[in-house]
């Protein structure tokens, strides 16, 4: 069983709604002990015993044990290995309002899956936009921003698809931002290839 600790605040990647430190619920008479047979991954988590709040059984996506208590505990992001806390708060907005499955675990800390779905709602617009003929100047610059997006993540690498995007951006949007962040993203993608790699 792992000791509960006092972390900082700092320490932790901040959650945009509950913040960087653990909530205190101000229920009573619940055990750490209790806490940790509420679910089995309170036991090999840190927790913060203070932060318990109890469940509604009911409303859980469960198979054979639901999760009859929630609490805040300390979790490092699989991506960017940085703690942060996976709160009661919102386990309880998992598990009961969007009736995620109640094993369901918590993996990456808020800012990369704000960065994750950012990534995957610009793969599909790319996705989408790609597969028009003649894009207008509005979707144009969709694209383009999709594109950053997905070329940022490391998702789109293709110099060739990028250089024809840009080609067609500084054609009929030459003045939009995206337009000259492109240009810019494929001159440092050149400075970075060994001179006899290059294409034209």
């Amino acid at each position: 069983m792992k000791k509960k600790k006092h972390s900082q605040s700092t320490d932790f990647v901040p959650h945009p709604r509950y913040g960087s430190a653990p909530m205190p619920s101000h229920v009573q008479g619940v055990s750490e002990k209790a806490i940790l047979q509420c679910h089995w991954s309170y036991k090999s988590e840190e927790i913060f015993p203070e932060s318990v709040l109890m469940a509604d059984t009911s409303k859980q996506n469960f198979s054979i044990f639901p999760r009859e208590c929630y609490v805040d505990m300390r979790k490092t992001c699989r991506s960017c290995k940085r703690p942060f806390i996976f709160f009661a708060a919102e386990q309880r907005h998992w598990f009961e309002v969007l009736q995620f499955y109640v094993d369901a675990d918590c993996v990456h800390c808020p800012e990369c899956r704000v960065q994750r779905m950012a990534a995957k709602r610009a793969f599909q617009r790319y996705s989408a936009l790609t597969l028009l003929a003649k894009p207008t100047p509005d979707e144009l610059q969709q694209l383009v921003d999709a594109s950053l997006t997905l070329h940022a993540q490391g998702t789109l690498k293709s110099r060739d698809r990028l250089g024809q995007l840009k080609n067609a951006a500084l054609r009929l949007i030459p003045d939009y931002p995206g337009t000259l962040a492109l240009v810019e993203a494929l001159r440092n993608k050149d400075a970075l290839m060994p001179t006899d790699s290059k294409s034209d």
